[in-house]
């Protein structure tokens, strides 16, 4: 029985992981899905918001050692706990996220959701379509609508808070090339706008032994869109 630590997407907690989990702990794996600072139930990180403060929050959850999977924005801090305590990682699944930091444009966007979530405007406004898939849109309103409460009930400090560090977070493409564990790269094939192709291509680049899996008619938030997709490929990565 191997042990994994699932990180969630912003602005959902780590009930976004549900039914990945359970089909995990169906084949035997223990399995972690913590709520990250400011989301779910865990409260804030003191100080200025950083990804760096989130990865330190989760150390305990990690114990002894764990593979780590981390979706977007759980993604950036698994990847921060591979820059920080490469010790405490075992394997790593890169999530629908990118190791490269924001660019300047990236960093405006990000303030602006802040600064709307903390001005009590609907600051998740049009993100829909840039979350989920048009295959999701179409097929699973159940998804869609789930997606669009965790949007519209997330916390405003958590949401300003998380973008700020987001936007913060460094290039953590060295840290993946120094990483002698194994990593699985999982993509949506439908996400073009916040995770694309050619940045799983970057990861690969500095992991060129990861194994990547592209999930058909799936976007942003494969363990939502696609759960037995991920469960089989973080099944995979615990195997080896």
């Amino acid at each position: 029985m191997a042990r994994i630590v699932l990180l969630h997407a912003f602005p959902f907690g780590g009930a976004m992981w549900d039914e990945v989990a359970a089909l995990l702990r169906d084949r035997g794996h223990e399995v972690e899905a913590p709520d990250l600072p400011g989301f779910g139930g865990a409260p804030q990180t003191p100080g200025d918001p950083t990804i760096a403060a989130m990865a330190e929050r989760m150390l305990p959850v990690l114990g002894e050692g764990a593979v780590v999977a981390g979706c977007s924005m759980g993604g950036y801090v698994a990847l921060q706990i591979l820059r920080s305590r490469p010790d405490l990682v075992q394997g790593l699944a890169l999530v629908d996220t990118k190791a490269t930091a924001d660019g300047e444009a990236a960093r405006e966007r990000r303030e602006t959701v802040a600064r709307r979530a903390e001005g009590g405007e609907e600051w998740w406004a049009g993100m829909i379509d840039g979350l989920v898939g048009p295959t999701t849109r179409a097929r699973r309103p159940a998804v869609v609508s789930a997606v669009e409460e965790a949007l519209a009930t997330a916390p405003r400090s958590g949401v300003a808070r998380a973008q700020r560090a987001m936007a913060a977070r460094p290039d953590s493409r060295e840290a993946l090339a120094a990483f002698p564990g194994p990593v699985t790269v999982v993509w949506g094939e439908e996400d073009t706008l916040l995770s694309p192709r050619e940045e799983q291509e970057l990861m690969l680049a500095a992991a060129p032994g990861a194994t990547f899996i592209a999930v058909p008619e799936c976007g942003h938030l494969s363990p939502l869109e696609s759960p037995t997709v991920v469960a089989d490929a973080l099944a995979a990565l615990l195997r080896g």
